[in-house]
């Protein structure tokens, strides 16, 4: 579904070729929100795991992420830094877009309106679904499905879930009154 470009060591944001006159790259970035092991590594190279994904266009990476209020949670990172407590493990390459960078900003603008923090759920509307969904505005295709397979084995038993742990830690990247990030800030969250 996209080629793989993996190791952060060998890959690194300025070595992407971002755009030319007529297309624009797209990757997905993926996190493992585990902690760091053996076992973990192991099951991520089995495809196995709980992921965090985010969609990098034009040296900007887009996220979503839960909250208790009634606007966006679609926020910018840094590529490759991603929320609190995650670990970078790969980008994969999804494709080009065609679009200019008009047309770009459009299709996240009508995303965040769509996308509200307090819309989030772990199993069926999480950071995933929205990658995908962003993905597949801009180069037609979705994010490959192990990147959800968690959640997507989450939703036979909802019994076991929890959003408080996401709710929790990125609570303190959203407010009523949303602030522009100092120059050392990591996060920025789009106002709509």
């Amino acid at each position: 579904m996209g080629s793989r470009v993996t190791n952060s060591s060998t890959v690194d944001s300025s070595e992407i070729p971002l755009c030319n006159e007529k297309y624009i790259s797209v990757y997905l970035n993926v996190y493992d929100m585990l902690p760091r092991g053996k076992i973990t590594d192991m099951c991520y190279k089995m495809g196995v795991g709980v992921f965090h994904s985010s969609v990098e266009i034009l040296g900007r990476e887009y996220n979503f992420g839960g909250h208790d209020s009634d606007y966006t949670g679609v926020f910018v990172t840094r590529p490759k830094q991603g929320p609190p407590n995650v670990t970078f493990k790969e980008s994969i390459a999804m494709g080009y877009t065609t679009m200019d960078k008009e047309e770009i900003k459009n299709v996240i603008d009508e995303l965040s309106r769509e996308w509200h923090g307090n819309t989030y759920n772990l199993l069926t509307r999480n950071c995933n679904h929205f990658s995908s969904e962003l993905c597949e505005q801009l180069v037609g295709k979705p994010a490959p499905k192990w990147i959800n397979r968690a959640a997507k084995l989450g939703t036979f038993f909802p019994c076991i879930q929890s959003n408080s742990w996401i709710m929790s830690s990125m609570k303190k990247y959203f407010s009523n009154e949303v602030n522009i990030p100092t120059a050392s800030s990591n996060i920025e969250v789009l106002k709509m």
